[in-house]
C-alpha cells in the first residue's frame, strides 16, 4: 500500500509542471504586438505591414472602422494634392500666375480662395475636380474588391515601376513625401494666417 502512495505522489509532482506549461506559454502568446510608431500603443490588427509605409500609425483607431484600400486611397489622394498645393502656394506668392489669373485681380495665396469664390472662378476648380474624383472611382472600387491593384495607382509611372524594387522604393518614397506634405501645407497655411497674409516667407 505504501509502494502505491509513493507512486502516486510521485506521479503527481512530475505532473503539475506539464500543466503550467501551456498557461505561461499562453500568456506569452497573448501579449499584443507594439506598434513601430507608437511604441506605448498595440499595433492595430489591420495594419499588418501589406501597404508600403505601414508603421502601425492609428492612434484614433479609423483601421478598425474603414477598409484600408479606402484608407490608403484618401491619404495618397490628399497627400499627392498637398505636394502640388505648397508648391503652388509658393509660387503664387513670387509672382507666378496662371494664364487668365488676371481676371482675378491681384490676390495672395492667402485671399485668392475668397476672391475667386466671389468672381465665380471657384466653380472651374470644382468642376476639375469633380472629374478627376469621377476618374478615379473605377480604380477604388477595384482595389476595395480585391483586385491586383495599389491603392492610388493610375499606371502613371511614366515606366519607374517596371523594376518591382524600384517601384517599391518609389511607393515609400511617395507616401512619406505625401505625409510630410500634409503636415507641412497645414504649418504653412496657419502661418500665413497667423502673419495675416504677409507673403513668402511668411513671417
Amino acid at each position: 500500500m505504501s509502494v502505491l502512495v509513493v507512486s502516486a505522489a510521485a506521479f503527481a509532482f512530475n505532473a503539475a509542471p506539464a500543466l503550467r506549461a501551456p498557461t505561461r506559454a499562453a500568456g506569452v502568446s497573448m501579449v499584443a504586438e507594439k506598434s513601430q510608431a507608437l511604441p506605448f500603443m498595440d499595433k492595430p490588427a489591420a495594419l499588418d505591414g501589406t501597404l508600403v509605409g505601414d508603421v502601425g500609425f492609428d492612434p484614433l483607431g479609423f483601421s478598425a472602422s474603414f477598409p484600408m484600400a479606402w484608407l490608403r486611397e484618401a491619404e495618397i489622394k490628399h497627400g499627392r494634392v498637398c505636394m502640388l498645393a505648397i508648391v503652388g502656394y509658393i509660387l503664387v506668392d513670387n509672382g507666378f500666375r496662371a494664364p487668365g489669373a488676371e481676371k482675378v485681380g491681384a490676390v495672395t495665396s492667402f485671399t485668392a480662395h475668397d476672391a475667386t469664390v466671389a468672381s465665380g472662378h471657384m466653380w472651374l476648380l470644382l468642376i476639375f475636380c469633380g472629374v478627376l474624383e469621377i476618374a478615379g472611382i473605377a480604380g477604388l472600387a477595384a482595389s476595395m474588391n480585391g483586385a491586383d491593384r495599389m491603392p492610388g495607382d493610375f499606371a502613371l509611372d511614366a515606366g519607374f515601376c517596371k523594376n518591382p524594387q524600384n517601384a517599391e522604393r518609389l511607393r515609400l518614397s511617395e507616401i512619406k513625401h505625401s505625409r510630410l506634405a500634409m503636415m507641412a501645407f497645414s504649418g504653412l497655411v496657419t502661418q500665413d494666417a497667423i502673419s495675416h497674409g504677409a507673403g513668402f516667407p511668411y513671417f
